[in-house]
């Protein structure tokens, strides 16, 4: 791999929920390529397409680009199942929607933004999941990928089924696909007692296209900045980075509860100086 390889990319609501301030933060720190889920407070999932047109002309009028939507589809319930704890769905509810129309609603959602990816989950945790639950939605999700010419990206979450690398790589290898990649989140991990392994990383990342950055402090009990915490994310990237030959963008999720911009921007400085470190081709 090569620095050239590596995309540093971020999530405008982890600084703002207006669209327009987390486009000047991510601009003044010099990034061109960001993520979205929540826009001027609401799930993108909750917009018209004239309001989505609207936040495309935005995005594009600030010179910057949207790599993924963040999604909130399958952190919900199967029928039938009922979830052992409920997660953040960042104002998105399903209501009496049929899953399939929230599919079809977040491609065509990413068509107009211009993003060529969607994030999902495994469904909320449940007893006596199997990995075949996820047979139903992983087929209709790729046939829209098909048909839209996007690819699906599962992350793990301690709240859902799919907490810890081992079982997304399980997945990934379980429903091989060109446009099913694996989403991994090494602080998400961490948090559900499934700490990461360079070798665990470096065995997911074939399957990978984008990494979510977080960094988590155990004394106070909260996230922080990028590399002010306990997460050995440097380590782990160190490890990986170099013998990985595919571009690779490193996604930073910040969860700061308090001081977002400042925690956010120490963050993007934290991964650059993490990068920069690393001896890449």
């Amino acid at each position: 791999m090569r620095h050239s390889d590596l995309t540093i990319c971020l999530i405008t609501d982890e600084v703002s929920p207006s669209l327009d301030e987390g486009l000047a933060f991510a601009h003044e720190e010099g990034i061109g390529t960001i993520d979205l889920r929540v826009i001027d407070g609401r799930n993108v999932l909750a917009l018209s397409r004239g309001e989505l047109a609207d936040a495309a002309q935005r995005v594009r009028a600030a010179g910057l680009s949207v790599s993924c939507i963040c999604t909130p589809l399958l952190k919900w319930s199967p029928p039938g199942k009922t979830a052992r704890t409920e997660g953040d769905q960042f104002g998105f509810d399903l209501g009496d929607r049929t899953p399939r129309d929230v599919y079809a609603q977040a491609f065509a959602a990413a068509e107009i933004l211009g993003a060529r990816n969607l994030r999902v989950f495994s469904y909320l945790a449940y007893d006596d999941y199997g990995l075949d639950d996820l047979r139903e939605p992983v087929e209709d999700l790729l046939q829209l990928a098909e048909k839209f010419d996007m690819k699906v990206h599962v992350e793990n979450e301690g709240v859902c089924n799919i907490a810890g690398l081992a079982e997304l790589e399980a997945a990934m290898t379980t429903y091989r696909h060109p446009r099913l990649r694996a989403l991994p989140d090494i602080a998400n991990a961490y948090r559900s007692s499934q700490p990461p392994s360079a070798a665990d990383l470096a065995r997911l990342l074939p399957f990978t296209d984008i990494l979510h950055i977080k960094d988590y402090s155990n004394a106070a009990r909260r996230f922080v900045a990028v590399g002010e915490g306990d997460i050995p994310i440097a380590t782990l990237l160190a490890a990986t980075l170099p013998t990985h030959e595919a571009p690779l963008t490193l996604t930073i999720e910040t969860h700061a509860s308090s001081e977002p911009v400042a925690t956010t921007r120490r963050s993007i400085s934290g991964l650059r100086r993490m990068v920069d470190f690393i001896r890449l081709a």
